[in-house]
């Protein structure tokens, strides 16, 4: 008799853990998931450190997402593009297969305070970088 109260109660717990879990929403991030390849960079600032790293998010990989927008870099139309600072050094080789996980502006960023005699500067969104790594 005491095994039967134990399970019965044990089934309880079980069937309550599953009715209240079954009334939630699923966990969604409040940031984005997404794979690239690193194109290049802008110059602007004296010290190239500082400057963005441009990223086409066009991995197949991808759910059919836009993220950003379509330029064209040394005669290359590329679409997906987007810009961050934030790129590791480790990941700093132009056509580099890359993911992140991101936050991206809502809005395009113009890059200012530029020192380079002859800059080139993309209006494209900023990438704000949470993890980064290297497609393999």
């Amino acid at each position: 008799m005491k095994q039967f109260i134990q399970s019965l109660s044990i089934l309880s717990i079980i069937i309550i853990s599953m009715a209240a879990s079954c009334r939630r929403e699923p966990y969604k991030p409040d940031f984005e998931h997404a794979g690239g390849y690193v194109i290049g960079k802008e110059t602007c600032k004296s010290n190239p450190d500082s400057d963005y790293w441009l990223i086409d998010l066009s991995h197949p990989a991808n759910v059919v997402t836009t993220y950003g927008d379509t330029i064209t870099v040394d005669g290359i139309s590329y679409t997906n593009m987007i810009k961050t600072t934030e790129l590791s050094p480790a990941l700093k080789t132009v056509g580099k297969k890359v993911s992140f996980d991101f936050r991206l502006s809502r809005s395009k960023v113009s890059t200012t305070g530029c020192t380079s005699p002859s800059p080139i500067t993309y209006n494209l969104k900023e990438m704000q970088i949470i993890a980064q790594g290297e497609i393999r």
